[in-house]
C-alpha cells in the first residue's frame, strides 16, 4: 500500500509535458521577438508577455514538483527577468505621473527591478546545485548588473536633479553582496559530484580579478 502512495505521487505530475509546455512558450517569445525585430528594423522590441507569463508559471509549477536542473534554473530566471522588466516598462509607459525621469532613467529602473526577482531565483538554484560553476557564473554576472543599474540611476539622478532617488546605501550592501558571492563561489565550486568545464571556473576567475582591480561599472560597462 505504502509503495503505491509513493507511486501515485511520483506520478503526480508529467515532468517531460511539464518542460516540453515551457519550451513552447519560450520558443513562442523568441519567435516573436526576433519578427518584431524585424518588422520594426530594431533590435529593442517589447516581449511577448503573455508567452513569458505561461513559462515562469510553467517554471514556478515544475519547481513546487521536482528538483529542476541548473539550466532550467537559469532559464526560470532569465525569463522572469524579462516579463518583469516588460511588465515595469509597460506600466510606466502608461503612467505620466514622473515626467522627469527620462526614457533611460525608466529602462533602468525596470532592469534592476527585474535582476531583484531573478536573483532570487538564481539563490535558490544554488541553495540545491552549490558546486555548479555555470550557476555561479550567471548570479555573477546578474549581481554586478544590478550593481551597474543602481549605480546608473544614481548618475542619471544627480544629472537631472532628482531629489531623493539616489541610493547609495544599496549600492554599498549591493558591493558587498558580490564580494561576498565570489568568496562562495570559490568554496564551493569544484566541491561535490557537479562536474564543471574548467573554462567555466577560469571565466569566474577571471570575472573575479576584474572586480578586485576595476569597479563593477567598468567591468560591465565596457
Amino acid at each position: 500500500e505504502n509503495k503505491n502512495i509513493i507511486n501515485n505521487h511520483i506520478m503526480s505530475y508529467d515532468y517531460h509535458q511539464y518542460v516540453q509546455s515551457i519550451q513552447r512558450h519560450r520558443h513562442k517569445e523568441h519567435t516573436s521577438h526576433i519578427r518584431g525585430a524585424v518588422d520594426r528594423m530594431t533590435v529593442a522590441t517589447p516581449p511577448d508577455l503573455d508567452s513569458l507569463q505561461h513559462s515562469v508559471e510553467g517554471f514556478a509549477s515544475l519547481s513546487k514538483h521536482c528538483p529542476m536542473t541548473p539550466l532550467l534554473w537559469m532559464q526560470y530566471a532569465h525569463d522572469t527577468e524579462m516579463l518583469m522588466m516588460g511588465l515595469y516598462l509597460a506600466e510606466s509607459s502608461s503612467n505620466e505621473s514622473n515626467p522627469e525621469l527620462s526614457k533611460n532613467q525608466e529602462k533602468s529602473q525596470a532592469t534592476k527591478s527585474a535582476l531583484e526577482s531573478s536573483t532570487g531565483i538564481l539563490e535558490m538554484a544554488l541553495s540545491e546545485f552549490p558546486g555548479c560553476a555555470l550557476l555561479h557564473l550567471y548570479y555573477l554576472e546578474n549581481l554586478a548588473e544590478h550593481f551597474y543599474q543602481i549605480q546608473l540611476i544614481n548618475k542619471m539622478s544627480d544629472q537631472i536633479g532628482i531629489v531623493g532617488v539616489r541610493d547609495l546605501v544599496n549600492q554599498s550592501s549591493q558591493l558587498d553582496k558580490i564580494s561576498k558571492a565570489f568568496e562562495v563561489a570559490g568554496k564551493n565550486v569544484g566541491v561535490g559530484a557537479h562536474v564543471n568545464e574548467g573554462i567555466i571556473v577560469a571565466e569566474i576567475y577571471r570575472f573575479y580579478c576584474s572586480f578586485l582591480v576595476a569597479p563593477p561599472s567598468l567591468v560591465i560597462g565596457g
